[in-house]
């Protein structure tokens, strides 16, 4: 049942809601996500509603882990995702969910309307458009890295005389630039790329969606030389790479070997035969081995050109018989020279189908310093009808397991104009390097040893791939590796860590989403689980529970509708005065209706008391007019400021001042808004107000009000961990309100509420000052007894012109630290809430029997643009 209905009607009442569409749009109910499968267990139906009111965003995170955790609940999952998705978000769970043709058809099904059970409510409404608008201003770019040095200055000519200017013809205007989309996987897969299997088994194509491809990034290549004029590697050679030494012999290939190898890295993205993993990479070839000796450079040498000319990844398709003591106290401490000036070294286990690799693929187990910075790769088959086992050839990762890895045994390359096959852990080896450049240019601020966790990490361990004797860490998985692992987390001003799920921002409908608006245009830096950074837009933080206000809530202004209705009285002759509601479900104060309380103690003083409801029933209008306190269904007698709209408990002193003046003082406490489903609030918010007013002979009525409301860990019932952690917020309102007598039965009132907040956040907001109001203005006429007719004009709180001040995390330092920036958020609402009410109220004189009716329009609804709708409102209420 959508928010805020009611379950029935009471013995005391009979409400009917006619819905008129006048100048509003269609039917607009207030629920959010529909009722999951019925035989689901409750844990499962909940993770459902979530699932389903996450962002497109949020969902391509977190959607994948729970189905391959869940595979049994694929199909229920999808078909209630799917359920009112738009196109692109049909396509996405298409996508992610790997649905076939059938399955597609046969789920992802529009629905074409909503059927609202009930028969207290049918709201008419215009569906929203939520337009987001505001705008951010930072105190520099958002998106900043750490300041370049400033240019140096350009000398200037000597003047000279001016020519005379020619007659030029005018130029026609430059189209408008073009918004190029955002790239896709599938803009990958060419012909090149599926020339073979290996390159989508690893998913690089989308680490290639999001921008890398190993450019700036240097790959050595130790092995037999390269052919330095291949039609495929001619452009990919790095400074120092054409030639065997400096100044030395041009560089060749002994054989052909290093140059199928150097193919398999970093082969150019042409259009021939197939491009290597890191197409964007550069090489550095360096013999190890082949030809004569000459050309051959030893381990110390090959290190040193590696360090000489920044090589990044080091990539040896050979082995070697190395004693014990040649590892550890030869080879070993030169290594150890290439890991300190921040190397990674790929070796391949060998190929001889043996459960231990290669002597140089153990090196760590030797030389521990070499463990974090260095790789074993093992082959996979990609093409025979044991695809995805380990190649029978391949050695095992054995003891090497802990940094050893598997990459595709068999691959394509281009050669002599042809097409050839090649295999071994001679090729996986060199992708494992090609990925190892891509992740480092698509994460330049991490360190080599954070690269490597990475790679290894998010290898795919899934059923056979979990054996670490033989697949080590599992196959490598280059879409998983360029994607967050774990949970993104979000770092605070302070320090702290938060993790994404608990740092949503649950917008109030006094912002009218201003905050979702202004950060969607800002890039946020946040971190997954292995210190990774991600740029993504400032709206995925904006919590879908945002959404609940694209739906006018009907049963809110039926509630106010029945309210009097649902409440008896009690009188005592002692001054005593109770207005009470029945109990619900529950403990403590909650399982207690609505309770107002008066007790006169003498001609000039009483004292008020409020449980679980409205305190402006004793303040205001309400109370010096009591003829208009229960003839709207807005709220527009009330403060705005003195509960936020929620329920409150509290005290108050009242106090004749004279035969014309009345003062006033009251304190009431509530529970803080609850704007997560799943996140129980335990927050409270405090005001205190007083109250001066004043009774004219004639018929004014007049008062002035003054007060303080605190919110802890709210902003105007706004809720964010992250955007004020442990903080509060401090607002300092006053108020006028005014009615005045036209003629006998003809008034004129209204109000005027305006407070300043001080937010005072632990999080990414700081000190700001923000202005709100909100006013009311009507007309009431009594043009017989018993009779009242009216017409008002109410604008809810709503903000002013505000900008909120932040620190966001908005680029990364060279230490791969988070860099803040100050940036004013934008906290105009897009919208203006307004609402037009014309009510009239008749009790008959001879019978107990009432009736209430509100023709209501609501423009730009919880202050949303375009969020209209116009009902009306009818009650027949039967005291007994």
């Amino acid at each position: 049942m959508c928010n805020g209905e009611k379950k029935g009607l009471t013995n005391s009442s009979l409400a009917l809601v006619l819905t008129a569409v006048l100048g509003g749009g269609g039917v607009s109910g207030a629920c959010a996500a529909p009722q999951p499968p019925q035989h689901l267990m409750p844990e499962i139906a909940r993770e459902f509603v979530r699932l389903y009111e996450l962002s497109d965003a949020a969902l391509r995170l977190q959607l994948e882990p729970t189905l391959e955790i869940f595979p049994e609940y694929r199909e229920d999952l999808i078909r209630f995702l799917a359920q009112d998705a738009s196109p692109q978000r049909q396509r996405l769970l298409a996508d992610i969910s790997k649905a076939s043709d059938k399955e597609v058809a046969s789920w992802l099904k529009s629905k074409t309307g909503m059927v609202v059970v009930g028969t207290i409510i049918t709201a008419a409404a215009s569906k929203a458009i939520h337009a987001q608008s505001g705008s951010s201003s930072g105190r520099g770019s958002h998106t900043k890295a750490p300041n370049h040095p400033e240019p140096a200055p350009v000398p200037q000519p000597k003047p000279e005389p001016e020519p005379t200017p020619k007659h030029e013809p005018t130029p026609e205007p430059e189209a408008p630039p073009v918004l190029q989309p955002t790239p896709q996987p599938e803009d990958f897969r060419s012909a090149e790329f599926n020339n073979g299997r290996h390159l989508r088994a690893m998913g690089v194509e989308y680490a290639y969606a999001r921008g890398a491809s190993g450019k700036g990034v240097i790959i050595s290549i130790n092995d037999t030389g390269l052919d330095i004029n291949d039609v495929e590697l001619r452009n990919q050679i790095a400074p120092g790479g054409n030639h065997v030494r400096d100044n030395g012999e041009a560089m060749r290939d002994t054989s052909d070997h290093g140059t199928l190898v150097a193919k398999a890295a970093a082969a150019e993205r042409n259009g021939i035969s197939t491009h290597g993993v890191a197409y964007g990479a550069k090489l550095l070839p360096l013999i190890a081995m082949g030809g004569n000796g000459s050309l051959i450079l030893s381990d110390h040498d090959r290190v040193s050109r590696e360090i000489q000319y920044g090589a990044k990844v080091s990539n040896n398709s050979w082995v070697a018989d190395w004693s014990i003591e040649h590892r550890k106290y030869q080879a070993g401490p030169i290594y150890q020279r290439g890991v300190d000036a921040g190397i990674i070294y790929v070796f391949g286990t060998g190929n001889q189908g043996l459960a231990q690799p290669s002597a140089q693929a153990l090196m760590p187990l030797d030389v521990p310093g070499l463990k974090g910075q260095w790789l074993a790769v093992a082959g996979v088959d990609t093409w025979t009808t044991t695809t995805g086992n380990i190649a029978g050839g391949s050695n095992r990762c054995g003891a090497a397991k802990e940094w050893c890895i598997a990459a595709p045994w068999q691959i394509p390359v281009s050669e002599n104009g042809g097409v050839r096959e090649v295999s071994g852990t001679s090729i996986a080896a060199p992708q494992v390097s090609g990925g190892l450049a891509v992740l480092m240019e698509l994460f330049p601020t991490l360190s080599p040893k954070q690269i490597v966790q990475r790679l290894l990490t998010s290898a795919n361990k899934q059923g056979a791939y979990a054996d670490q004797d033989i697949y080590g860490q599992g196959v490598m998985d280059l879409r998983a590796a360029s994607e967050p692992i774990g949970m993104l987390m979000v770092e605070t001003s302070s320090g702290e860590i938060i993790a994404s799920s608990r740092s949503a921002i649950a917008e109030s409908s006094v912002m009218g989403g201003a905050v979702r608006a202004s950060l969607a245009k800002v890039d946020l830096v946040l971190k997954d689980s292995l210190d990774t950074p991600f740029v993504v837009k400032g709206d995925l933080l904006a919590s879908k529970q945002n959404d609940q206000y694209s739906r006018i809530d009907t049963g809110d202004y039926l509630g106010r509708l029945e309210q009097q209705g649902n409440m008896q009285r009690h009188s005592s002759k002692d001054g005593l005065t109770i207005d009470y509601s029945a109990g619900s479900e529950g403990s403590g104060l909650d399982a207690v209706g609505q309770i107002h309380s008066w007790q006169t103690v003498s001609p000039q003083v009483a004292f008020s008391a409020t449980v679980n409801s409205d305190p402006s029933w004793n303040q205001g209008l309400a109370r010096l007019q009591p003829n208009l306190a229960n003839t709207s269904v807005t709220g527009a007698l009330s403060n705005p400021y003195l509960s936020q709209g929620e329920q409150a408990s509290g005290v108050g002193l009242h106090q004749k001042i004279g035969q014309q003046w009345q003062s006033s003082v009251q304190v009431q406490t509530a529970r803080a808004a609850e704007r997560f489903a799943d996140k129980p609030a335990s927050e409270k918010q405090q005001s205190i107000q007083t109250e001066l007013a004043y009774m004219a002979d004639n018929g004014v009525v007049a008062s002035w009000q003054m007060g303080v409301l605190n919110e802890q860990q709210r902003l105007l019932g706004s809720q964010s961990e992250t955007l004020l952690g442990g903080g509060n917020t401090r607002t300092l309102f006053h108020g006028l309100n005014l009615s005045m007598p036209l003629s006998e039965h003809w008034q004129v009132y209204g109000r005027y509420n305006s407070g300043r907040s001080q937010v005072r956040g632990k999080g990414w907001a700081e000190g700001s000052t923000l202005i709100s109001n909100s006013f009311t203005l009507g007309i009431n006429v009594q043009p017989a007894k018993g009779l009242q007719v009216g017409a008002l004009a109410y604008q809810p709180l709503r903000l002013k012109n505000s900008t909120l001040s932040t620190q966001l995390p908005t680029g990364l330092n060279a230490d791969n630290s988070v860099a803040w920036k100050s940036v004013d958020l934008s906290l105009k609402p897009d919208g203006h809430h307004m609402e037009y009410e014309a009510f009239f109220r008749y009790d008959l004189p001879m019978l107990p029997l009432s009736f209430k009716g509100s023709l209501l329009r609501v423009e730009d609804y919880a202050n949303q643009a375009g969020n209209d709708g116009t009902l009306l409102l009818l009650n027949a209420r039967l005291q007994y």
